[in-house]
């Protein structure tokens, strides 16, 4: 049966109307514009073919719904929606790192998630994004770094940090890098339970490992007997 232009008026606004109609209203658009985006990637890709769906779960902003992904024989294509459903995970899981490494427990970083995603994470689910991005900061620790800086200012900040349990202030060494071109860059961010000579010491031979050979100035507070 065909509908008239108010009739189809009238079915989309009784969708809207309601939390679930709104939900299944905006898979169907999604799905749609997947669909189209697959289409339009066919004609420009003549020797490809479409290859049905993959389920993909969406959540944000109080909805949660399946989606039906689009996928062609050689997986080359990426609809835009899965661009927008990898940022929505990205934000969570940093969300929830920065919240774990505040002190906060699973329990209440949960209830965050619950509060701003309207969906319960269990203990293993935040446990789990939370731990997501430790790969990553590994990488980002042990990057190589240039072999010359003009200056590097170097101090520890405490903050509220969870370790067995308990949660204390513990000593976090930040180092910050100004580059001969003028520009600056933070050469790492490191954790240590105090704040010591010692430490200093292994994280300024971890630059050396790093790839740098000189530095013409150190900035510190109150740290006598720091060369390099």
């Amino acid at each position: 049966m065909k509908l008239t232009t108010e009739q189809r008026s009238e079915l989309l606004s009784e969708l809207a109307s309601s939390e679930a109609g709104f939900n299944e209203l905006f898979r169907v658009l999604l799905e749609s514009f997947s669909k189209q985006e697959r289409s339009l990637f066919l004609e420009e890709h003549k020797g490809e073919q479409a290859n049905g769906f993959r389920p993909r779960r969406w959540r944000g902003h109080g909805w949660s719904f399946q989606l039906r992904i689009p996928r062609t024989r050689s997986n080359a294509f990426q609809p835009i929606i899965l661009g927008i459903l990898s940022s929505r995970e990205s934000e969570r899981t940093q969300l929830f790192y920065e919240l774990y490494s505040r002190g906060l427990s699973c329990e209440d970083i949960a209830e965050v998630g619950r509060r701003i995603y309207r969906h319960l994470y269990s203990k293993q689910q935040v446990s789990y994004l939370a731990g997501a991005c430790y790969k990553e900061i590994q990488e980002w620790l042990s990057r190589q770094l240039s072999p010359h800086y003009l200056a590097v200012y170097i101090d520890a900040t405490f903050c509220s940090t969870r370790r067995e349990g308990s949660v204390s202030k513990e000593a976090y060494y930040t180092m910050l890098g100004l580059l001969p071109d003028g520009s600056r860059e933070v050469l790492t961010v490191v954790n240590h339970p105090t704040e010591g000579a010692i430490a200093w010491e292994m994280e300024l031979q971890a630059l050396k490992e790093r790839g740098v050979k000189q530095i013409d100035l150190i900035v510190s507070d109150a740290l006598s007997g720091i060369c390099y």
